[in-house]
């Protein structure tokens, strides 16, 4: 790993995955307020969350659920958004980490179980399905995590991991700015002081890379959409570090350049892993 544009950030001139330094600190820190984020977040993740369930269901081997519903696992599912949309065609559950996020999920009756992955779950669970929405960048060692998937797999199981991509466009000016010695939006993107920080920025090679290394093939790789207008404002202030006049401007901005930003590559991107060998 070379150093980067921070202190805590690194960049491998092999595969080009950037990491950090940075300490999460679930369930010891709380400088989120929940509300306010899950109103942020909600207009993306419906959109997003309905197409992403529509792309597992082409992928998902139809071998192996003959005769039953899919099992589907959600890792750091939070308030259990996409499990509730997933359960329409899904026997799903959701693990979260975070104690009062879970419990939050659990007051509306949601299949959500807390505690971190793989350790919440019993030897003998598995599922078809394994899903990371905004999660894999967040945990220590891609590859050990992976390698936890594929003990939990059924044959022909799927990993999809929904990630934040270092090709993005948002993502790309935040870095030129940071070079330029404006820092606070690169902190953003990585969500420093947050109680669970960035650890990992992947791109196509490196997720790659991973997968070849836990014994997985990248089997597709898509995009979704990085900008919803509706709740665009809600969105950018909900961390609480950006002004009320700052979030009007930079919401203005990028709505009158959604056009433009269509353009260039979306800043989520989703891989779509199979075991190997089955």
């Amino acid at each position: 790993m070379q150093a980067g544009c921070r202190e805590w950030h690194f960049v491998c001139s092999g595969c080009g995955l950037e990491r950090s330094t940075l300490e999460p600190r679930i369930n010891d820190l709380d400088t989120i307020d929940e509300i306010d984020r899950e109103k942020a977040l909600a207009p993306i993740r419906d959109r997003n969350f309905g197409v992403l369930i529509e792309w597992i269901g082409n992928d998902v081997d139809p071998r192996a659920t003959t005769a039953r519903r899919p099992r589907l696992l959600d890792v750091g599912c939070a308030h259990g958004w996409f499990i509730e949309k997933a359960l329409a065609t899904y026997d799903a559950l959701g693990l979260e980490p975070d104690e009062a996020i879970a419990a939050r999920a659990l007051e509306r009756n949601l299949p959500v179980r807390s505690g971190y992955f793989p350790q919440a779950l019993g030897d003998d669970e598995r599922f078809d399905v394994i899903v990371f929405n905004d999660v894999l960048e967040h945990i220590p060692g891609v590859v050990g995590v992976l390698k936890g998937c594929a003990a939990h797999l059924e044959h022909g199981g799927l990993v999809v991991v929904n990630a934040p991509d270092r090709r993005g466009l948002f993502y790309r000016l935040s870095k030129w700015l940071c070079r330029l010695g404006r820092s606070a939006s690169f902190d953003r993107m990585w969500q420093v002081g947050m109680p669970s920080p960035h650890l990992y920025y992947f791109d196509s090679r490196s997720v790659g890379k991973a997968a070849d290394a836990a014994g997985f093939d990248l089997i597709a790789e898509r995009t979704l959409s990085s900008i919803v207008t509706k709740g665009l404002y809600a969105r950018i202030r909900y961390a609480g570090n950006v002004s009320r006049a700052r979030a009007a401007v930079l919401t203005a901005a990028i709505t009158l350049g959604v056009p433009l930003i269509r353009l260039f590559h979306s800043d989520i991107s989703v891989w779509m892993l199979r075991k190997r060998g089955a």
